[in-house]
């Protein structure tokens, strides 16, 4: 079914058979695009496994910090960006400290006190809980302001969102579940990083139908998810930024010249999945050219390869590790022809930190 916040909206029958969620935003400025990624909400006070934090880290992460360590950061960020659209990568909570469910609940309801559509998808972490991922996808579906759908392939949050200005299309949003929560109590979610052939064939056959609507051109497109695929990998070594070394650390621009517009810091391996041969081509024949991603919080590069922006989001507020200074959201700008990626560092007070941060 196609729905606009959460209710039905009359769409061209074609797109309506073409996407699950249809947003038509303002046509007289360019959309801009919010990314977050890997919030990683922990209540320390939900701590499952004895002694699992150290004293510092119960001290700082109990309930009451939410606001400092996650949720006043992403009120800067948006206030900055002003957004039509929320992207959220994966790595809401970190499950195993939410068994009760409150942290996720907190953050969806938080989520939809701004008013703005926010489309997540699963990281690696948030069905650790053992609220349960049924429990958590009817959280996300029954949110106001949220686009969220199960989907029929592997997985929990394989859909799309068409953007269209005065219900003509400008960009298609593919989210998809890259898998890997290998420490969830439900044995039905457990899986290794990586889409499943019928996640593939999901994909290619969405971006058929948007194609089919579109009177026979592809939608130009982002495919969003959490874990990074191979061609992150295969992009910097391409590009010149690092070598085969997977823990090889550069800032683009800094210890390495910045070529298309690239930018960004590694500061970790990437710890990527591989993808079929023809991944590459199928993501152009579905008009795909910018595809974010998560899981690595002390990278953030964009880099531009095949034709594709390979684009780390900038890890949103300061729980688990990350870099200093570097927390915030990545605004994405498009325009007519074109779109433009820029990291947005949140302008709120530096919580405390209860481990070395991440250099």
């Amino acid at each position: 079914m196609t729905t606009l916040y959460g209710k039905s909206t009359l769409v061209p029958a074609s797109w309506a058979h073409s996407a699950d969620f249809v947003l038509d935003l303002p046509a007289d400025r360019p959309l801009r695009i919010l990314q977050l990624t890997d919030m990683q909400i922990i209540d320390a006070s939900q701590q499952r496994i004895p002694d699992r934090l150290n004293a510092r880290e119960i001290t700082l992460w109990q309930p009451e910090a939410i606001p400092v360590q996650c949720t006043d950061p992403i009120k800067s960020v948006v206030a900055q960006t002003q957004p039509d659209v929320i992207v959220i990568t994966g790595d809401v909570i970190y499950g195993e400290f939410d068994d009760s469910g409150a942290s996720f609940e907190l953050f969806c309801d938080f989520m939809d006190s701004m008013g703005i559509p926010w489309a997540p998808v699963y990281g690696n972490h948030d069905n650790e809980s053992r609220r349960g991922i049924d429990w958590q996808n009817r959280r996300f579906e029954s949110s106001r302001f949220c686009l969220f759908k199960k989907g029929c392939a592997t997985g929990n949050g394989n859909y799309t969102v068409l953007l269209t200005q005065n219900s003509k299309p400008c960009r298609v949003l593919y989210m998809m579940d890259s898998g890997a929560c290998m420490g969830s109590p439900d044995a039905s979610v457990r899986r290794g990083p990586g889409f499943a052939s019928d996640q593939y064939e999901w994909l290619y056959a969405a971006a058929d139908r948007m194609t089919e609507a579109n009177g026979g051109t592809p939608v130009p497109a982002f495919l969003c998810f959490h874990i990074p695929t191979i061609q992150f990998h295969l992009a910097a070594v391409e590009k010149g930024y690092q070598t085969e070394n997977e823990r090889e650390k550069y800032v683009i621009g800094v210890t390495h010249p910045a070529k298309d517009g690239d930018f960004g810091c590694k500061r970790e391996p990437i710890g990527c999945f591989g993808t079929p041969e023809d991944f590459v081509a199928q993501l152009h024949r579905a008009g795909v050219d910018g595809v974010f991603v998560g899981h690595c919080h002390a990278n953030n590069t964009s880099v531009l390869w095949q034709n594709i922006r390979w684009s780390y989001g900038l890890k949103t507020g300061q729980y688990d590790y990350h870099t200093p200074g570097q927390v915030g959201g990545t605004l994405i700008t498009l325009s007519e022809e074109s779109f433009q990626v820029l990291h947005v560092p949140a302008l709120t007070p530096m919580a405390e930190t209860p481990n070395p941060p991440r250099h």
